[in-house]
């Protein structure tokens, strides 16, 4: 009855950890290129590595700003931020006071000679991340792939560090860039409040299952000594 319990108590953490990592897909709904977290059955039984990152596409929504771009390709934007290099699918950029190409939180947009200064006033994205300002080619974008995607950790929002080798990183050479666009969020607001209520109602029959065992347990060691 005792391992009963144990196993009871795993299947309550468990179903907590699912209802803390739904609430984050919900509250991340729109954000900018993010990955929804999920939790595989199996994974969940061994308790080990049960949360991993969900890439797929997102939906890409135009925005008519020349600045802003999305990634309808495999990859991730290089940037340079003060903790090293990250990556991020999140392409909403601004020029900041420098003039040099960077995200809404300030670091720098990579491209292939380094940050991208933009001195002029027409911005031109390709399809193949070549930029161009007044008619001028001035850099492309750089845009990698990682060898072990699942090394790839969040830090906030849509961006990532990786903790893999740096071998193991390279550039994407088919990548498809829309200027005026943006990558939505791939979490989608109806599946993650069925898994929501779902996950809510298994952790409540859970808890329900672990009293009554408490409740026979207790009449167990209270009403022993009175058996004649």
């Amino acid at each position: 009855m005792i391992s009963g319990s144990y196993n009871l108590i795993d299947g309550s953490l468990t179903q907590q950890l699912k209802f803390e990592t739904v609430a984050n897909n919900m509250a991340n709904m729109n954000t900018n290129g993010f990955k929804k977290n999920i939790i595989s059955f199996n994974e969940a039984l061994e308790m080990n590595s049960i949360s991993k990152i969900d890439f797929t596409q997102g939906p890409v929504r135009y925005t008519g700003n020349e600045l802003d771009v999305a990634l309808d390709s495999k990859g991730f934007f290089k940037i340079q931020t003060a903790n090293g290099i990250r990556y991020t699918r999140d392409g909403a950029f601004k020029l900041d006071e420098t003039g040099t190409l960077a995200t809404w939180n300030g670091d720098s947009v990579l491209g292939q000679n380094g940050p991208i200064t933009i001195d002029g006033s027409k911005v031109s994205i390709g399809g193949d991340g070549q930029v161009q300002v007044d008619g001028e080619s001035v850099d492309r974008l750089m845009v990698v792939d990682f060898e072990s995607p699942q090394l790839l950790k969040k830090e906030g929002g849509s961006c990532y560090s990786y903790t893999g080798e740096e071998n193991e990183i390279s550039t994407v050479e088919n990548v498809r860039v829309q200027q005026n666009y943006l990558e939505s969020s791939n979490v989608n607001s109806t599946e993650e409040m069925i898994k929501m209520i779902e996950t809510y109602r298994v952790f409540e029959s859970v808890q329900k299952a672990i009293q009554s065992i408490d409740k026979v347990t207790d009449k167990m060691v209270n009403d022993y000594g009175l058996v004649p």
